[in-house]
């Protein structure tokens, strides 16, 4: 992707080396230095800069290629890469995979560089069947599917979700709030807390959805146009299929989810109580450190591979569509973001959540059969388990197997 700005970018760094020289010679020291505390020169005027994290290598890979690159610093393990994308700085860091990571990687980045807004790079499959591959789904919402309680009678229901013990700088407009928790014990009352006192500490607060700014999620939307096409065969997976579809950008609700699913049937089970459009498996996290720390927040995410189309998968293409709008936004974020929160009307009319009417169900059932076959390695050699060596392991999950009649 970094090919199709290659020549505009070597313009801007001769642009940005000259302007360097010129403020060095006037003695304006501090403009050099307070790109160091998060401030630099962009387009005519000082603004905050703008962090951006990725997952993993495929992920990072195309915005490190569209930044102007000035430094780094590695904290914590991590590397931190400081430059500008169109002449606005930028901050990017590659977390690793999996929320913990990305929850860290965000801490970092908000309270080291102190960005006016943390946007999220990187790749996702799609869990609703008007998005596709080539498509970019931006967050009005994140959801954490992980947070899920399987009950008896066949049916399951939301956790708690993310507690969240909020400051004067938190920020949770727009979230779906499932309730709070008790107080915490004290010294003082500690021998006598038991199972905690009956009223509610209303600044421990309990979130199965954070919302995005609605700002960012309707900036997105110019960037569709710089999408492009994919083709049916990639899309798809079917070699054979002809054609294109032009790819947009979808504001719908992603999904975090430490447990991946492929069958249909399994996807409507979860989605049918988080209604989602997108899956991955940072996003939580990443809400979550930058609703605590009241940063303007959201995730881009192209979609690599559909559970419609199990054959397809191209997270190169995924990972360049999710730099092409980042990229945008970063060149027309303005310098100050409104908070003001993303709501369910201003999703895409075909976001699941749109057409369902909620985002958090209370409650659905479905049904799981017996195991019928076990795979595991020995060694490197593969074993399959089944018939009555299964049925024997299997005998532990009834209601008689704990012996205590």
């Amino acid at each position: 992707m970094g090919r199709y700005w290659s020549q505009e970018a070597r313009g801007r760094r001769a642009r940005i080396a000259l302007a360097v020289a010129l403020l060095a010679g006037a003695g304006l020291v501090w403009a050099i230095l307070g790109s160091r505390a998060g401030v630099a020169r962009g387009a005519g005027y000082d603004v905050p800069t703008v962090g951006i994290i990725d997952a993993f290598g495929p992920e990072q890979a195309p915005i490190l290629a569209e930044m102007h690159v000035t430094g780094h610093r590695v904290i914590d393990g991590m590397t931190f890469w400081e430059g500008t994308i169109g002449g606005y700085p930028v901050v990017d860091v590659c977390s690793g995979e999996i929320d913990e990571s990305a929850e860290l990687a965000s801490y970092i980045l908000d309270t080291a560089f102190h960005p006016r807004a943390t946007l999220f790079s990187g790749t996702a499959g799609a869990q609703n069947s008007a998005v596709h591959v080539g498509d970019v789904v931006t967050s009005g919402f994140v959801a954490d599917k992980s947070a899920i309680h399987y009950y008896l009678g066949g049916y399951q229901g939301p956790y708690s979700g993310v507690e969240v013990k909020t400051t004067k700088q938190s920020d949770l407009r727009g979230a779906i709030v499932e309730g709070y928790e008790n107080p915490d014990p004290t010294p003082a009352d500690a021998s006598t807390y038991g199972n905690g006192p009956s009223s509610l500490d209303k600044s421990t607060v309990d979130v199965s959805a954070f919302a995005a700014p609605k700002e960012l999620v309707s900036l997105a939307q110019g960037a569709s146009g710089l999408l492009g096409t994919t083709t049916l065969a990639d899309a798809t997976g079917n070699s054979n299929a002809k054609g294109t579809i032009t790819n947009k950008v979808f504001a719908g609700v992603v999904g975090q989810a430490d447990v991946w699913t492929e069958p249909l049937p399994w996807i409507e089970a979860q989605n049918m109580l988080y209604q989602t459009d997108a899956e991955e498996n940072e996003g939580s996290g990443f809400a979550f450190a930058n609703a605590q720390l009241g940063v303007p927040w959201m995730l881009v995410r192209g979609i690599s591979d559909s559970v419609w189309y199990p054959n397809a998968y191209d997270g190169v293409l995924a990972s360049d569509h999710a730099a092409i709008v980042v990229k945008y936004l970063v060149e027309h974020l303005p310098a100050t973001i409104d908070k003001a929160p993303e709501t369910l009307a201003d999703l895409a009319p075909l976001a699941n959540a749109q057409r369902a009417g909620y985002l958090v169900g209370d409650a659905d059932y479905f049904k799981v059969g017996a195991v019928s076959k076990v795979v595991y390695s020995v060694r490197g050699k593969h074993v399959t388990l089944r018939g009555s060596a299964l049925k024997k392991l299997a005998s532990e999950y009834s209601y008689g197997a704990g012996g205590l009649g």
